[in-house]
């Protein structure tokens, strides 16, 4: 037996450029290609098929076609909501759509999720000898509570236990965490796990193992650096458990990265080198970061002029990136916290901010994550400049 294990494939609007986000489609069509041709008894994903909650009508024209195609082959596919499949404001996600139409199966429709006074009921689907059952993703940091309370229906005798969610485990480092690995139930051979863009395996967890397959597409420019590999799982199991583990990797854009060496440099000596380093292709990304302390200020620098010239070369996506670029005006900080709220305060703190304005940027902050009803954000704004 063989299933596929994918996640954050996020068809929608990720990028400006149409010709970038055709690609997130495409390694979506390549995911489809693949299955049909190999043969997968099921395919699970762990959220954000979708980039948004409320996507064009194309994007789920698009999505409709490619679920179809499994359908008509046989192969069926279980889904968690991620955090960007849940729109504005709502409970409920719009691949709720597609379970209703017999193109997915939603583990969180009403069905399979119960919330009682008592805890969280899950209940799961046994499918080809797999119990597979899971968790949504949220917007705003997660707490642990509705893990603690989670309480998992008994199931048939399987030859595996599937577990899906929507996470960034400690695991994977304190500062990125949203969800303690122990706060993840026990019993589970497989954790298929999504929301982490980063390609992952091998964490291993109370007799299973939580794998994290990344994005299929680069959704922003660290993807494109740090964590260049693409994919997917394909995991084969037998009544002894699991048997074997592949990670299929998708088709992507060629890269392009340049590191420039700013120090004592003018703007206009910078420029220059940018745009020797490019060379003519047909539709590369292109990644320039700027390090060291350049002579003059970084304002001089014409950052649009660069980016014109790679255009005209023919890449597809540019980007200067000048985060580690200092000038002559520059002066460090020294950043003590570890954790991404902390370091947040801290920094802006550093830079003369009040703790009114910080604290102002901090709710302004959740409010987004959590998609608050803006109306309460514009009072809170009005009422600090009142003050």
């Amino acid at each position: 037996m063989r299933f596929i294990h994918v996640g954050d494939t996020h068809i929608g609007k990720v990028y400006k450029d149409e010709r970038r986000n055709e690609d997130v489609k495409d390694s979506f069509r390549q995911l489809i290609d693949y299955a049909i041709k190999n043969r997968p008894d099921f395919i699970v994903h762990a959220g954000d098929l979708f980039n948004e909650g409320d996507p064009s009508l194309n994007d789920l024209l698009f999505v409709t076609d490619e679920l179809n195609k499994l359908r008509q082959n046989g192969i069926k596919i279980f889904i968690v909501p991620g955090s960007h499949d849940i729109g504005m404001g709502e409970e409920d996600s719009i691949v709720e759509l597609f379970d209703r139409n017999g193109l997915l199966v939603n583990l969180n429709s009403k069905r399979y999720i119960k919330y009682t006074d008592e805890g969280v009921m899950l209940r799961g689907e046994t499918y080809h000898n797999a119990f597979i059952c899971g968790i949504r993703g949220k917007r705003s940091r997660v707490e642990d509570e509705i893990f603690k309370k989670l309480k998992i229906a008994s199931s048939d005798p399987a030859w595996i236990k599937i577990f899906l969610f929507h996470h960034t485990i400690s695991s994977l480092g304190e500062q990125f965490k949203d969800l303690d690995t122990e706060s993840l139930p026990t019993g589970f051979n497989y954790y298929a796990a999504g929301h982490w863009h980063g390609h992952r395996d091998n964490i291993h967890y109370n007799g299973g193992v939580i794998q994290y397959p990344g994005s299929t597409e680069y959704c922003d420019e660290k993807e494109m650096v740090d964590n260049p590999d693409r994919g997917f799982y394909v995991v084969d199991y037998g009544s002894e458990g699991i048997t074997g583990m592949e990670y299929v990797k998708l088709k992507t854009r060629e890269r392009d990265i340049f590191r420039i060496n700013c120090d004592g440099r003018s703007a206009d000596e910078i420029e220059s080198e940018a745009k020797a380093l490019m060379k003519k292709n047909y539709g590369k990304l292109l990644i320039i970061k700027l390090e060291g302390k350049m002579r003059g200020q970084r304002g001089e620098l014409d950052v649009a002029s660069v980016k014109n010239c790679a255009l005209s070369n023919g890449y597809v996506y540019v980007s200067v990136n000048s985060s580690k670029l200092s000038d002559k005006d520059a002066t460090s900080i020294t950043l003590q916290s570890k954790d991404i709220a902390s370091v947040e305060k801290e920094f802006l703190k550093a830079k003369g901010y009040s703790d009114k304005e910080i604290e102002l940027a901090d709710f302004m902050m959740s409010a987004a994550e959590t998609k608050s009803d803006i109306s309460g954000v514009i009072k809170r704004i009005e009422d600090a400049m009142r003050q």
